[in-house]
């Protein structure tokens, strides 16, 4: 892992409707490192990601990637080096390999061959799911296509929220256990929210508590 800061967030401060959610929020998110943030509902970590992509703007302080305010980069390619990873994982109409072709559409990127079993192999899903209809899929293989998905891209940095908060057991180890294989077989940084401060420190390098 390098010490270059590839997302920071400088004494940051985020606002609804003149009620003030957080203040004073730094972070560094360095170059292949995996970070936590946890903290009780209605903190602001979910926000944290959407002011990370440029969603949402801050009442005060800095969003910079690649040490550039993340409003001063052109959007859609601000969202392909960086994806989120919403909680709950939306399917379009169609199959996997469905799934996958429009992750690529959208960005105007072209396909290579091999890329779809590749990126289903880091998330420890075996290729015959590209014939599979994404809809009828568990709650923990969707997510897991949304994260291969996301992949398909080549981000710099992987937006992950509560990726596991509503799966049961059974899916939320599958899920976590294919985030740990794709920490291990990238050089990703990844920031992971979720409540789960012991879910956090299972798999990522730091954690960090908002109040």
């Amino acid at each position: 892992m390098s010490t270059i800061s590839l997302l920071e967030f400088k004494n940051v401060a985020m606002a609804y409707d003149g009620i003030i959610v957080f203040e004073n929020f730094n972070l560094k998110l360095l170059n292949g490192e995996t970070v936590g943030l946890t903290g009780p509902s209605g903190c602001g970590k979910s926000t944290v990601l959407r002011l990370a992509v440029d969603l949402v703007s801050p009442v005060s302080g800095e969003v910079l990637f690649k040490s550039q305010p993340v409003n001063e980069w052109e959007p859609t390619e601000l969202r392909r080096r960086m994806v989120l990873v919403p909680q709950e994982a939306s399917m379009f109409t169609g199959t996997v390999e469905d799934n996958l072709k429009w992750a690529l559409d959208i960005h105007k990127m072209d396909y290579r061959e091999g890329e779809f079993e590749r990126v289903l192999k880091d998330v420890l899903l075996d290729i015959e799911y590209l014939g599979k209809v994404a809809a009828n899929l568990s709650g923990g293989q969707k997510q897991r296509v949304a994260i291969a998905r996301a992949l398909l891209l080549k981000p710099d940095v992987l937006l992950l929220d509560e990726p596991t908060s509503a799966l049961d057991m059974e899916a939320t180890l599958a899920v976590e256990e294919a985030i740990n294989n794709l920490i291990k077989v990238s050089d990703l940084s990844v920031l992971i929210v979720t409540h789960n401060k012991e879910q956090a420190r299972r798999f990522t390098s730091r954690v960090i508590e908002m109040e």
